[in-house]
């Protein structure tokens, strides 16, 4: 498993993107980015708008591999047609402002 600050070096490079540019992209100080480089740990809303910025999921950034729990709509789609899951539909109202 990859830690966090591979990851970010590793986006980083992909992206062809500084830190400063990160930084002005995602309003998280580039000196808290500097110190993700190094190994520290980022507070999650910093983390959160980086992943945004990178187009990248929370749980890749931070273990270099896609989430486990988290069926693709392929695998949704499987498993219905299959008759190993049950699907529930709820009608959610829209609060008026």
């Amino acid at each position: 498993m990859k830690t966090l600050k591979d990851n970010l070096n590793k986006l980083l490079k992909q992206n062809n993107m500084t830190l400063t540019e990160l930084s002005r992209k995602s309003k998280v100080p580039k000196t808290n980015l500097h110190s993700w480089t190094t190994g520290a740990n980022p507070q999650l809303d910093q983390l959160k708008r980086v992943c945004a910025v990178l187009e990248v999921p929370l749980h890749e950034m931070a273990f270099g591999e896609s989430d486990p729990f988290e069926a693709t709509s392929e695998e949704i789609l499987k498993e219905i047609f299959t008759g190993d899951v049950r699907v529930t539909l709820h009608r959610i109202e829209k609060r008026k402002p």
